[in-house]
């Protein structure tokens, strides 16, 4: 399932990797509750969690790509930027629509179009580095 964790996208970094684990229980128990006619429910779990989430995870996974020198930093900074807009976007139907199909709807597909184009793809890069320098680190 697209919200499942395993163990391929570790970062090595247990604060990361333990953030990246309750995003995608969140985004899971979203899915979940829209199947079981309890969207209304989980949407506004989700978008609390997400005002918390998004600044802090960003800002701490953004450090640890700069400290390791990471060279898609500013790739992966541009991604997060424009997530935060989606998660304001999502705010605003929130608060427009309430928690109505229209609003799990939206917040389903940014959410999955999420975990897919950068959890699963820019974030897969990331950790791909860092374990790299990791292990040439170990070597030296």
């Amino acid at each position: 399932m697209l919200t499942d964790w395993h163990e391929g996208m570790a970062t090595g970094n247990e604060e990361i990797d333990e953030q990246h684990k309750e995003l995608l229980s969140h985004v899971g128990d979203l899915l979940k509750g829209a199947r079981a006619s309890r969207g209304s429910e989980e949407i506004g779990k989700l978008m609390w969690f997400l005002k918390r989430y998004v600044r802090k995870h960003f800002r701490d996974e953004e450090k640890l790509q700069l400290e390791s020198g990471f060279p898609g930093y500013q790739e992966h900074k541009t991604q997060h930027e424009s997530f935060f807009l989606e998660v304001r976007r999502l705010e605003s139907i929130h608060t427009e629509h309430g928690a109505d199909t229209i609003m799990i709807v939206a917040a389903v597909q940014s959410m999955c179009d999420w975990l897919r184009t950068h959890f699963n793809r820019m974030d897969k890069i990331m950790v791909d580095y860092l374990r790299e320098k990791s292990a040439n680190d170990a070597n030296k």
